[in-house]
């Protein structure tokens, strides 16, 4: 199925089918290519746009620091730009999801829908002094720093007998690209989860929360924390999945989507 590609604003984004609008946006220090599993699951059915975020794979990087607000401005240009494609259903990965948060808290009524995958809301205080502690490495320890925390954290024993390559893929997406330009984007990540504390409960589209039963940065807690917020959302834990559950779980993963994107197609 043909893609097609436009910079929007500086915003590089990809489009592969036709129908329903579903816009995805991935974790930092990746980008738009971590969503090629589901868009050859939802392309048949709908039109997906994946959009690399701010200084991530083929988008702009702008002056100065970044702040929540710079990305959900970025994806509010998007949406606004393939308004002549109706509503979209909206989908965040870690920070995507993060970023996906507080677009809906702002934009709640532009939306068919949300998909909140593998991402954080209200951290803990030893929550927050970790992922701050994995900063201060990055900032020390450059991105060499990341891989060796992320490979140790995302991945199970079986997932690396059993899909070595898919690792490798994965962290060559980390690799891929200027460090620094990324970099500003993970004090957003690290930080965010406190603007959007306490306000889901204001999103009125329905929402699919998802994550995996062993990841321990977006964890079941908070996942099942967001599905209470949300006043029409659904909850799925995966059994034996970590974090990067919608690459290397994308069977079950998009078999849920495509569920949740019938179900509210349906309304």
């Amino acid at each position: 199925m043909q893609t097609e590609q436009a910079m929007v604003n500086g915003t590089r984004i990809s489009m592969t089918g036709r129908g329903p609008l579903v816009v995805l946006i991935h974790g930092v220090f990746m980008d738009r290519r971590m969503w090629e599993s589901q868009v050859a699951a939802l392309s048949p059915f709908n039109r997906v746009c994946c959009l690399d975020m701010l200084g991530h794979g083929d988008s702009l990087n702008p002056p100065g620091d970044r702040v929540l607000a710079d990305f959900v401005e970025q994806v509010h240009q998007v949406i606004e730009f393939l308004t002549k494609y109706g509503k979209p259903v909206l989908g965040g990965f870690s920070m995507g999801g993060l970023v996906s948060q507080a677009y809906a808290v702002q934009y709640h009524a532009s939306l068919r829908g949300l998909m909140l995958l593998n991402t954080v809301y209200q951290r803990s205080a030893s929550e927050s002094n970790t992922v701050e502690q994995r900063l201060e490495g990055m900032l020390n320890g450059g991105l060499d720093s990341l891989i060796e925390s992320a490979n140790g954290r995302w991945f199970t024993n079986s997932d690396r007998d059993q899909t070595p390559e898919t690792i490798e893929e994965i962290l060559g997406w980390m690799r891929d690209g200027a460090f620094q330009p990324k970099l500003k984007a993970y004090p957003v990540f690290a930080r965010g989860d406190k603007d959007t504390a306490g306000k889901l409960n204001s999103i009125s589209c329905p929402a699919l929360v998802m994550t995996g039963d062993g990841d321990g940065g977006s964890t079941p807690l908070m996942a099942k924390q967001m599905a209470e917020s949300i006043p029409d959302s659904r909850l799925q834990i995966l059994d034996g999945h970590r974090h990067m559950m919608p690459v290397l779980g994308a069977n079950l993963v998009n078999s849920l989507i495509l569920d949740f994107l019938r179900e509210i197609e349906n309304e």
